[in-house]
C-alpha cells in the first residue's frame, strides 16, 4: 500500500500516519518530494483495509500496489510528474528544460573559473565538472578529488552557478554532499545498490545515469532503491546504450526509451548528448533530436580547449562550438515540447 499525502501536509499529519502504520505492525517508509510526501506501508503480505486510515486528515489518496516496484511508476503516485527543484528558480519536470554544461573533469582553478564565467554569460546556471573520475584505464586522469571541490565551491559562489559532480563511492558521496547542488551517479555505478541506498538518505538531488547495457526495467530497479530510502529528488539521465560491437558508434541514444520512460515514470529525464559519441561534430545533431523528443534537460560537455582536455576531449565542444550550437537550440526552443530556460544576467 502507498499513502499519498496532501499538498502542504504538516509534519504532525505525516507523523500521525506513520505512527498509525506502526501500531498495526507494519513499517512506514517516507519518501519526500518537492510537492508531496509518500508513505510506503512495508511488511504486509496481504491486503490492508484502507478504512483504518480514513481518520487521518492529511491523506490525499491510498493506492493498493501489486507490482514489485512501488514508487517508480507514475500510475502508483496518482499520475502526477515529480518536480525536482535544485534552487535558484531551476525546476526539472515543469514547463522548461535546462542545460547542464561544463567539462568532464575539473583540471585546474583557472580552467573551471573560465568555464563558469563563459556559461554564466550565456544564460546557463548549471555547471558540471568531475572531481572524482571513474575511468576505464587505471592510468587515465582520475580527477583532482578534494582540491577540485575547493575550485567548484569558489566558481559556484562567484558566478551564482548550481554544480553537478559525480560520486564514485561512499567517501566521495559524503564530501560532495557538503559542496555541490546535485550529485551524479554515473553509468558504471547505476547498479551499485549500496551506494544508491546511501543516496536515498541524503538531502540532495541525485542525477542517475542509465547504465550503458541496462534496460529500462534495470533502471527502474535502481531508481526504486533511492526512492525507497526517502529521496524523491532524482533526475534521470539517458547517456546512450551499447547495441552493436565493432561499430563506429560508441553508444546509441535510446529515443524510444525516453518516450517510454516519460509515459511510465514520474521523474524528469535529461539527455547527455556528449557521451553517446566520441565525435564532437555529432553532438549538435543528437541535441536537436533530444529536444524534439521533449526531454527535461540536456547535458553537454564544454571545455576551453578540448584538444588539451585531460578526459573526454574528442566529444567536448569548444566555447565557439557551443555558441554555434546555442544559436540552433534557441531557434528550436520555442518549437520544442519544453522550451529551454536561459537566465538573464542578474538572475
Amino acid at each position: 500500500m502507498l499513502i499519498v499525502m496532501r499538498l502542504g501536509a504538516t509534519k504532525k499529519q505525516i507523523l500521525e500516519v506513520v505512527q498509525g502504520i506502526e501500531q498495526i505492525g507494519y513499517e512506514a517508509k517516507i519518501s519526500k518530494g518537492a510537492q508531496r510526501s509518500l508513505i510506503l506501508v512495508h511488511g504486509n503480505i496481504g491486503y490492508i483495509d484502507e478504512s483504518y486510515f480514513k481518520k487521518y486528515s492529511g491523506i490525499r489518496d491510498i493506492i493498493h500496489i501489486s507490482k514489485r516496484l512501488k514508487l517508480v511508476y507514475k500510475e502508483n503516485v496518482g499520475g502526477v510528474d515529480s518536480v525536482v527543484d535544485i534552487g535558484n528558480n531551476i525546476r526539472f519536470n515543469e514547463k522548461y528544460s535546462h542545460i547542464i554544461a561544463g567539462p568532464c573533469s575539473v583540471e585546474s582553478k583557472d580552467m573551471i573559473m573560465e568555464t563558469a564565467d563563459f556559461l554564466h554569460s550565456r544564460g546557463i546556471r548549471i555547471m558540471r565538472g568531475g572531481a572524482f573520475k571513474p575511468r576505464t584505464s587505471p592510468y587515465s586522469f582520475q580527477g583532482l578529488k578534494e582540491k577540485a571541490l575547493e575550485y567548484i565551491a569558489e566558481a559556484a559562489h562567484k558566478y551564482n552557478m548550481k554544480f553537478v559532480s559525480e560520486a564514485v563511492d561512499e567517501y566521495s558521496l559524503s564530501l560532495l554532499s557538503e559542496i555541490v547542488d546535485v550529485i551524479q551517479i554515473g553509468a558504471r555505478n547505476m547498479q551499485n545498490y549500496s551506494l544508491l541506498k546511501k543516496c536515498g538518505t541524503i538531502d540532495k538531488p541525485i542525477l542517475l545515469k542509465r547504465g550503458f547495457t541496462s534496460s529500462l526495467d534495470d533502471l527502474y530497479v535502481s531508481l526504486e532503491y533511492i526512492l525507497a530510502e526517502g529521496n524523491q529528488r532524482i533526475i534521470v539521465c539517458e547517456r546512450g546504450i551499447r547495441v552493436f560491437e565493432g561499430t563506429k558508434q560508441r553508444s546509441i541514444i535510446d529515443l524510444l526509451g525516453i518516450s517510454d520512460f516519460k509515459e511510465e515514470c514520474h521523474l524528469p529525464m535529461i539527455v547527455d548528448t556528449s557521451h553517446a559519441t566520441r565525435d564532437r561534430n555529432k553532438v549538435p545533431g543528437l541535441t536537436r533530436a533530444a529536444m524534439a523528443y521533449g526531454c527535461d534537460g540536456l547535458m553537454i560537455e564544454v571545455h576551453p580547449d578540448p584538444d588539451k582536455a585531460l578526459s573526454d576531449g574528442p566529444q567536448s565542444l569548444s566555447f565557439n562550438d557551443f555558441d554555434m550550437l546555442l544559436i540552433e537550440m534557441k531557434k528550436m526552443s520555442d518549437l520544442a515540447t519544453k522550451p529551454i530556460k536561459f537566465f538573464k544576467e542578474d538572475e
